[in-house]
């Protein structure tokens, strides 16, 4: 069966990996599904795609030998490309995980795997992405001391300087914005911002967590905005 031709308004994947057979077997899978698709072997030229191109979603393998892809999406993050990344990884290590969530991933799945599941965990990161960025009523911002949260501009300031957040980033902040002082647990941080496709863990939000704090705040070893409710989870200072 010939790949089905890209819709006019289909999803752009980019996979990374330096395997060419597996390379391969993604993109025809997924352009099979009306995806447009590009394939790369190495970071370079992913980042060089990146310069011309915009896509919606990364599928990148962490073990390449030009450029790891932790390497690769610290580089995209830094670029202000925040488009929901997804690691192959062989290792389905906890250090692994923390270390890609540090450098900006969304979610991880381990070889071998189901094409299947990659299409579902896919599917469940650019539906959190529309999510995250759909306008929300006029008027409406969240304002805890001298921090702003902007639905409807999907913006962050802090004393009137703009935070640049990933989307996830941001819907964790809203979600602990929405109520000061509440404390949230790790399972209801999971359940509301993670698809229900998501097969992560508690700690997985921890990562995240310590992203959002250091581009919060001043010192994010000792917070004053997103804080630890020991036994629980986190919340954010109704009183920063």
């Amino acid at each position: 069966m010939d790949p089905e031709p890209a819709k006019a308004n289909a999803k752009k994947l980019m996979i990374v990996d330096d395997d060419a057979e597996m390379r391969t077997l993604l993109a025809e899978y997924f352009r099979r599904l009306g995806y447009e698709v590009s394939e790369k072997e190495g970071g370079q030229a992913a980042l060089q795609a990146t310069v011309t191109d915009q896509f919606d979603c990364f599928i990148l393998d962490v073990a390449m030998p030009e450029m790891s892809g932790l390497e690769l999406l610290k580089k995209l993050r830094a670029r202000g490309i925040h488009a929901p990344a997804l690691f192959l990884t062989a290792h389905d290590l906890l250090d692994d995980k923390v270390a890609g969530f540090e450098a900006g991933a969304d979610d991880f799945l381990a070889k071998p795997f189901s094409p299947r599941e990659l299409e579902k965990r896919v599917e469940a990161l650019l539906r959190r992405g529309q999510l995250s960025t759909q306008p929300a009523g006029d008027g409406e911002r969240l304002e805890i001391g001298d921090l702003v949260v902007d639905k409807r501009r999907h913006e962050v300031s802090r004393a009137g300087s703009r935070i640049d957040l990933t989307p996830l980033e941001f819907q964790i902040l809203e979600l602990l914005a929405s109520e000061p002082g509440r404390a949230w647990s790790r399972n209801d941080l999971l359940d509301r911002v993670w698809s229900t496709e998501y097969e992560g863990y508690q700690r997985n939000i921890d990562p995240h967590i310590n992203r959002l704090r250091k581009k919060l705040e001043n010192d994010p070893k000792n917070p004053h905005y997103v804080l630890t409710v020991r036994g629980v989870g986190y919340k954010l200072n109704e009183n920063p």
